[in-house]
């Protein structure tokens, strides 16, 4: 810089700090000398991030290992006797206290504990069980539709799921002349609960507005052959946005994958004829995903443990995009393993969800449902015009520890096949 550049400069500076910033002093001019400082030398760190779940999962492998290690030399069997012994107990005994609390849920608890003996052995549903649960249901609702929890309750989507699906166990002669099923009363109601973005509110006037009641409302229209346009209207659309960036289902648009909401999406999907409008690959890897491969049972959400109920809501899901021709996306061998192995244990009836669990009538009938996806390739056909929904199961070994199920119900398919043709054939509504 020249002298005479630097004189205006000087004056330029002293004019702002005087007239401008009002400074009294003026600006001091330093120069700075940097000195290159020398730096740590920062070597690999490790962070070892340890959640609650990653404990509980680290706990739950050694359990599972362990017993893989101390079950390799004994059969892969089914303990069926055993299990029986717990669910006759429910027709046998009063039972405990602690059932009050599921006081709203007594159709849920005929169709778990029905549908568990069925799946073990056609015949360990019995006549008097038969005709006792359909008593019961009668009892809590004596117009025969729709069905309530519990006596003097208000009907609820969800328990007109599980009592139709308890009343798809019992055989038609088991029922007196009172006992028929108002199915005209049922698709008023269904259609009462319709909402304009094609869900369906799970009781009336409020509810949740979520997958699982779009679900009950169309198995139960399926089952009494009552659906039509006017119900679906507007439903496979809401099923689309429920798909998340996962691949799984969310109980409403925008929610997280879900393996029980999964289920109910897509159940309800096969049963509107319309799974070829979702992303079918990016469903079926996040499937596979659910599958663990050390304890090789299936669990509901990413980074959540196995539950042995997820044999069925996840296997289930499996099951029905392999019966209308999309491949296997679980591997069923080692999904058994973890059922017999894992979820009984040897002198305690009742199976659970697993190891270190107590055994219950939700997780017997999930899991016994998702024991026979394990033992059956499925197959969606449409040979018979009154059932549009039927999917053959075929064994994959010459022995089966359970009966076939139909993967969209959760149903024996001779039970579902046999009350879609018997509501197809009559004309009640």
């Amino acid at each position: 810089m020249t002298a005479s550049l630097m004189v205006k400069v000087q004056k330029r500076m002293s004019y702002i700090n005087r007239n401008v910033l009002g400074r009294k002093r003026e600006t001091i001019e330093q120069e700075v000398i940097e000195e290159e400082e020398e730096l740590p030398e920062i070597g690999n760190m490790k962070i070892n991030l340890m959640t609650e779940t990653l404990q509980d999962r680290e706990t739950l492998i050694e359990d599972c290992l362990e017993l893989y290690d101390k079950t390799s030399e004994k059969p892969n069997v089914l303990l069926k006797g055993l299990h029986k012994i717990f669910l006759d107990y429910a027709f046998t005994h009063p039972l405990p206290s602690g059932f009050k609390s599921l006081d709203a849920s007594q159709p849920w608890l005929l169709y778990w504990i029905g549908n568990s003996l069925k799946l073990l052995n056609r015949n360990w549903l019995t006549a008097d069980y038969q005709k006792r649960i359909l008593s019961k249901l009668w009892s809590i609702s004596p117009t025969g539709g729709p069905f309530n929890g519990g006596k003097h309750q208000l009907p609820h989507l969800t328990t007109n799921y599980a009592a139709i699906n308890a009343i798809a166990l019992c055989d038609v002669e088991h029922r007196d002349d009172k006992q028929e099923i108002n199915k005209q009363a049922i698709y008023d109601w269904l259609i009462s609960l319709k909402t304009d973005g094609g869900a369906f509110y799970t009781v009336k006037p409020v509810g949740e507005q979520d997958v699982r009641g779009v679900y009950a409302a169309l198995t139960v229209a399926s089952l009494l052959g009552i659906m039509d346009e006017k119900l679906i209207d507007g439903v496979t659309d809401f099923l689309i946005r429920c798909q998340s960036y996962e691949g799984g289902f969310g109980g409403c648009p925008g929610d997280e994958a879900h393996g029980g909401y999964t289920f109910c999406a897509v159940a309800s999907l096969a049963l509107l004829d319309a799974l070829d409008k979702i992303n079918i690959q990016t469903l079926m890897s996040w499937c596979s995903s659910r599958q663990a491969r050390e304890e090789r049972g299936l669990n509901g959400r990413s980074n959540k443990l196995v539950d042995g109920c997820y044999s069925f809501w996840v296997g289930g899901t499996a099951a029905i995009l392999e019966a209308y021709g999309y491949g296997v996306c679980i591997d069923k061998h080692a999904l058994k393993q973890y059922i017999l192995r894992c979820c009984q244990e040897e002198g305690v009836p009742g199976l659970r969800d697993k190891p270190g669990k107590q055994p219950d009538y939700y997780h017997t009938n999930y899991v016994l449902a998702g024991l026979s996806i394990c033992e059956y390739s499925f197959e969606a056909t449409k040979k018979n015009e009154c059932c549009t929904f039927d999917i053959t199961a075929t064994p994959l070994s010459s022995s089966c520890d359970v009966e076939p199920i139909n993967p969209i119900f959760g149903l024996p398919e001779q039970d579902v096949r046999r009350l879609i043709l018997q509501n197809a054939t009559s004309n009640t509504m």
